[in-house]
């Protein structure tokens, strides 16, 4: 028998769902790791052969798959269940959430980055983009103790866009003079604090609230810092409404007017759109993040106005995501996986609209490609980190299991995720986390969410009587 090539670990499983370029899929497949690297996938028969591991996972009945990808997922958010009921997304944001944001202080952030990013890998999430947040230098080192990849800026808005200043916060009043000094100083914050997993953007607010100025800013930074220029958009027809009345124009194709549109912008919820708009975000090499369970808690019309089966058919880079925690309540990709998938079918009566396949790629190598990160993750195969999540299929979600990408589209939820490895080091086991004492930190966040809510005045009870 030849010399087997020593690696660090061998991790074999049922199936292994690559997404690589020929999109494989192996059945009692394996994959080998050195460092923070993957050096092979294939058969397991064939990879023993031909490595010496220094350690093994073997789980002849696992599901193997890429890290999934949170496209947007604030981290500056107060509270599961705590927004008031009945809003729409500009009453929501100017009611609750820019109050909830300009509560916080940095030991808040720190509390919050924290427990949002053990949740995120609790459900199999690797990657995530921050669309803007405060305090980033509490920020910063809970993301990196937490081991995830991100996307993070500086929130930044200027409070001269077309939805006017009414209910506006008092908090981060800026010209836009300083707005635009305020994403190049997140920029070089995240440079700065210098770890290779976390990457800057210049994240703007975007919904009505930022100058034409300060858009076109972001987009010219994002390009020649080759990072990502992260804004909402088009986020539900009374954004429509208001840009048409001020500008003449729809949202996207207002940015696509004023040059705020290139392959470094990312656009997150774009749930209001036309056929005109698809192009504009095709032609200038935009990226997008859908967010379906936001989309739907809301009310944008998603199934009214959404065009993700045209953007898909465009090949626009697009990822999955689930927003704040006050508006999905959740933050597990698989949910969105299975929004993604249904939704269209339901909204075009076509049961081909999204296929499962699309749907999961939306929420691995999709997101990775939208956040600018698929040189690194998104896929399994030789030369990209080990970013690795294994499913536990002893479970009713699983059962039977035929096929494994109609099990992920339709049935399953990151609760059946049992091991999640990041750059080959592993931070959950056992569907626990390796890094965070979780009972400490779950009673740590509902202080501070208490405190918070205080603060502003909401007390979430429910309407039913609570005796």
């Amino acid at each position: 028998m030849t010399d087997r090539t020593p690696c660090d670990m061998i991790i074999t499983a049922g199936w292994v769902i690559t997404v690589d370029a020929e999109r494989r899929i192996f059945q009692d497949g394996a994959l080998a790791v050195t460092g923070t690297k993957i050096v092979e996938v294939g058969k397991a028969a064939d990879l023993d052969g031909r490595y010496a591991p220094a350690s093994r996972i073997d789980r002849p009945d696992a599901v193997v798959m890429p890290g999934m990808v949170n496209g947007h997922r604030h981290l500056l958010c107060c509270a599961k269940g705590a927004m008031p009921e009945g809003g729409t997304t500009l009453e929501s944001l100017r009611r609750f959430i820019y109050p909830s944001f300009s509560s916080l202080e940095p030991e808040d952030m720190n509390v919050y980055a924290r427990h949002a990013t053990a949740e995120m890998v609790r459900n199999g999430t690797t990657l995530f983009e921050e669309p803007g947040c405060e305090h980033l230098d509490a920020v910063l080192p809970a993301i990196a103790e937490s081991g995830m990849r991100a996307r993070i800026g500086l929130w930044t808005w200027d409070q001269q866009g077309s939805g006017g200043t009414d209910g506006l916060p008092d908090w981060l009043r800026l010209d836009t003079a300083a707005a635009i000094r305020r994403l190049e100083t997140g920029i070089e914050t995240v440079q700065k604090f210098g770890d290779e997993r976390i990457r800057p953007a210049a994240t703007i607010e975007g919904v009505t609230t930022c100058s034409d100025e300060l858009t076109v800013a972001a987009a010219r930074i994002a390009e020649e810092t080759r990072t990502l220029a992260v804004q909402h958009k088009s986020t539900s027809e009374r954004e429509v409404e208001l840009e048409l009345r001020v500008f003449g124009e729809r949202p996207i194709q207002h940015c696509a007017s004023i040059k705020a549109l290139n392959p470094y912008t990312l656009l997150n919820h774009v749930t209001s759109l036309d056929a005109d708009d698809v192009a504009a975000i095709a032609d200038t090499g935009a990226t997008v993040s859908q967010n379906p369970t936001t989309a739907l808690k809301l009310a944008k019309g998603t199934t009214v106005f959404g065009k993700w089966p045209e953007l898909i058919e465009a090949g626009v880079p697009m990822g999955l995501g689930t927003d704040a925690e006050n508006c999905s309540n959740h933050q597990d990709i698989c949910r969105a996986i299975y929004l993604a998938a249904l939704l269209p079918r339901d909204a075009r009566r076509d049961p081909n609209a999204v296929s499962a396949e699309t749907a999961v790629e939306l929420g691995t190598l999709g997101g990775a490609r939208a956040l600018r990160f698929d040189d690194v993750t998104g896929s399994l195969e030789a030369g990209k980190e080990a970013d690795i999540v294994i499913f536990d299929t002893d479970d009713y979600d699983w059962r039977p299991l035929h096929n494994p990408i109609a099990n992920l589209a339709y049935g399953v939820t990151g609760h059946s995720v049992d091991t999640v490895l990041i750059g080959g080091r592993i931070v959950l086991k056992d569907k626990k986390s390796t890094i965070f004492d979780e009972g400490a930190l779950r009673e740590e966040v509902e202080r501070t969410d208490r405190r918070i809510l205080k603060k502003i005045g909401i007390d979430p009870k429910p309407t039913w009587p609570v005796l």
